[in-house]
């Protein structure tokens, strides 16, 4: 059984409720899945979650790159009691109501110091550097997130944004329609660039 590599945020996390069971954990019909996806997670520690893994293990990857507009943090006290958000970097939304100090200050950086140019073009830097990072094998890039003017990974990026949006639910963000459509789009393409390295 070939062995796929899973890197990202929580889109790839591999969950199940009920009969909805994530895309990540669909794929595990076919292949031998590692899953190194976390929820919340900037593209930073995304880039991490690369380095840190011994890529000759796996026959592919799959990468699911997330938004520009995540803060970057070593700890955040908001998610600091979940389960799966231990790791998790600031978003506004996280943030936007609550009263407690930290969430007021990441609030007043959000509205005073935030520039999203600044961060638009880190996120890229960082993306450019997984792109030269996982060329080595077969990767499949994907996204859940409007992708306009961002890195395009040689426009081999495959974005589900506008899926997402159709289909929401509370596996991976995706309702089991949702994840049905992207584990059958990920097989037919995760095969075609195993094919294209045989």
């Amino acid at each position: 059984m070939r062995k796929i590599g899973i890197f990202g945020d929580s889109f790839g996390v591999g969950l199940q409720s009920g009969p909805n069971i994530g895309w990540s954990r669909l794929l595990e019909n076919h292949y031998s899945i590692t899953n190194h996806c976390e929820c919340g997670i900037g593209e930073y520690k995304i880039l991490c979650q690369i380095k840190n893994a011994d890529l000759s293990r796996f026959d592919a990857i799959v990468v699911t790159h997330t938004s520009p507009t995540r803060v970057h943090t070593r700890f955040n006290p908001v998610h600091q009691n979940s389960t799966y958000h231990t790791n998790c970097d600031i978003i506004f939304s996280d943030i936007e109501h609550r009263k407690d100090a930290f969430s007021v200050m990441a609030h007043n950086y959000f509205k005073m110091v935030f520039d999203f140019d600044y961060y638009t073009d880190i996120h890229n830097l960082i993306c450019k550097e997984i792109h030269q990072i996982t060329q080595v094998l077969p990767t499949v890039h994907i996204t859940h997130f409007d992708y306009n003017d961002l890195y395009t990974f040689d426009h081999k990026l495959i974005n589900f944004y506008s899926h997402w949006h159709a289909h929401p639910g509370d596996v991976n963000h995706y309702s089991q329609f949702g994840n049905q459509h992207v584990y059958e789009n990920l097989i037919y393409i995760i095969e075609q660039e195993l094919d294209q390295q045989s």
